[in-house]
């Protein structure tokens, strides 16, 4: 009289076809929470090159953004950015770590003023000296804007004020500032 105890083959096949379901139904809104966080940390960094391009320039040239306009603010990014390639026709250059950037005089309801942005680093809408459009994982996927907080994707918008660079609108904003 040997009893033996264990799984059934129908019990484990249940369990594993429970575990399965499962995992199709969360894996998706992970790894979707994933690739946002992933476009909201490469925005942030974006920001940060664009801002320390500004600040080395007007620390080793004494010249801000205000002495570019928002068609040669493309020069400044070659200068102080590490360069892989460019694009003149487009006023655009890849980084090495893969950024997509693009000078231009509006988007995202963002326009530049150029030659008539001032010194005086206030960041208002009259003081824009470019705009720069900013594709953080390149050539990959899914090349978009972003346009609300819910749905971030990996097309960003900048604007560049004398001596720094911004999010161009409040949507831009709350994504690079929410948590």
């Amino acid at each position: 009289m040997n009893k033996k105890s264990g799984f059934t083959l129908a019990e484990v096949l249940v369990t594993l076809m429970i575990i399965g379901v499962i995992a199709a139904m969360t894996i998706p809104s992970l790894m979707q929470s994933t690739a946002q966080q992933e476009y909201r940390a490469a925005f942030k960094k974006a920001v940060s090159m664009i801002n320390q391009a500004v600040t080395l320039n007007y620390a080793l040239d004494g010249r801000d953004a205000t002495d570019y306009s928002e068609e040669t603010f493309l020069d400044l990014m070659t200068q102080r950015l590490n360069v892989m390639s460019m694009d003149d026709s487009n006023n655009a250059l890849y980084t090495a770590d893969g950024m997509w950037f693009q000078a231009t005089n509006a988007g995202d309801g963002v326009t530049a003023h150029g030659s008539q942005c001032n010194a005086n680093d206030s960041a208002t809408p009259d003081n824009v000296c470019s705009v720069v459009i900013v594709d953080v994982n390149g050539m990959k996927g899914p090349n978009r804007p972003t346009t609300s907080t819910t749905r971030i994707f990996d097309i960003f918008t900048l604007a560049v004020y004398p001596q720094k660079a911004l999010p161009a609108n409040e949507t831009m904003g709350q994504v690079m500032y929410q948590k």
